[in-house]
């Protein structure tokens, strides 16, 4: 999530400052007010990284400024100013960019960052190693990077429905509410454009740490599950989208020589068959998650399933390389949202298949409800 300190020159300063349409201060400058940091480092680049928490000392600070290295950046990375970690538990959000930029005229055809960003994760008492701070950290420079690159080369914002990104990233159709307005009665963080883009850059330029991450967010004891943190995935997945990522390395001229050769792993079906003691088993029968075959061989693959007014939550155990997963016992019988992943481990790159809906309260007959 983001916080933005917008300032307008002359009279739309004024202006601004009437309507209220400034910014609020950062989260941590009450705790900055009320204590001094528990420890600093500035990189080569001249970035702060400033803790408030006895977690983080000098050396895990040069650690977090190795792992944001880590993440794809160019030249928007010298507006970057600042890195801070505080002792606050938001419960809305694990962190936030604070940016500013300002325009004088109508068409905000001369709107330009006017301010270093300030990046802000949260609970760092409880997240205390650089992996756990690592997608919260690339989502929060994808906000930095979409802002900077919109802003420098379309001279717009990611709330304007016209830039190229809107045509491009399949939201035709969507609820995608463009707006500055976090009020607007419609407005969810969940379809807000500056949320989806700041995912998707973590989804196609994140760090390893970043993205391996995201896979390990959800975990047995045993070691087995894995779930990406990407919030919106109605939408489809941007690792399949060559078009968006060739759009933002045009945009900022930044090279990344890892192609995609990621595709949905669609369920195509869900087969009901009689296991040995005269119950049922279902069959989980998806696409193959890369038209590569080499790709696909190596691929592990692992489906969620969810009722969320039955508090029904479960998910498989991973395979590798194969096109179905068999659920012993059966699936519970009720309505139920499925979800395909397919993480692979060379790259680890993974993408996801939107969800789809199955009526299981006649398991021999699954019957899909929509997709």
């Amino acid at each position: 999530m983001k916080v933005f300190l917008r300032r307008m020159a002359l009279l739309l300063a004024v202006l601004a400052l009437a309507g209220g349409l400034f910014g609020g201060a950062s989260g941590h400058s009450v705790e900055a007010a009320a204590s001094r940091p528990a420890a600093t480092y500035v990189s080569p680049e001249r970035i702060q990284f400033v803790s408030y928490s006895k977690q983080w000392n000098q050396q895990k600070l040069k650690a977090l400024y190795a792992e944001l290295m880590k993440n794809m950046h160019g030249e928007e990375l010298g507006y970057l100013g600042k890195v801070v970690l505080s002792t606050e538990d938001n419960e809305e959000e694990l962190g936030v960019a604070n940016m500013g930029y300002s325009w004088t005229e109508d068409d905000m055809s001369d709107i330009e960052m006017d301010e270093l960003t300030e990046i802000v994760l949260y609970g760092a008492d409880e997240n205390t190693t650089v992996e756990s701070m690592a997608t919260t950290l690339s989502h929060e420079y994808g906000h930095h990077f979409t802002y900077y690159w919109l802003i420098r080369k379309e001279r717009k914002l990611p709330s304007d429905p016209t830039t190229k990104w809107a045509s491009i990233r399949g939201i035709k159709g969507q609820p995608v509410l463009f707006t500055d307005d976090p009020d607007h009665p419609d407005y969810t963080h969940y379809w807000d454009p500056g949320e989806i883009m700041a995912d998707d850059y973590m989804a196609l330029f994140g760090s390893p740490t970043a993205k391996l991450s995201m896979v390990n967010s959800l975990r047995t004891e045993g070691g087995i599950g894995f779930y990406g943190e990407i919030e919106n995935e109605q939408l489809p997945p941007v690792m399949t989208l060559a078009a968006v990522r060739s759009y933002w390395l045009k945009l900022s001229g930044i090279k990344d020589p890892q192609p995609l050769v990621l595709k949905e792993p669609k369920l195509k079906k869900i087969e009901a068959v009689k296991n040995r003691a005269g119950g049922i088993d279902h069959k989980l029968i998806y696409e193959a998650g890369s038209v590569n075959s080499t790709v696909a061989a190596r691929l592990q693959y692992i489906a969620y399933w969810e009722n969320e007014e039955e508090e029904i939550f479960d998910f498989t155990e991973l395979t590798t390389g194969k096109l179905s997963i068999a659920v012993s016992g059966g699936l519970p019988e009720t309505k139920l949202t499925f979800k395909i992943y397919a993480y692979d481990p060379k790259t680890k790159q993974f993408v996801y298949a939107r969800p789809v809906v199955y009526d299981l309260s006649k398991p021999k007959n699954p019957v899909l409800l929509r997709r």
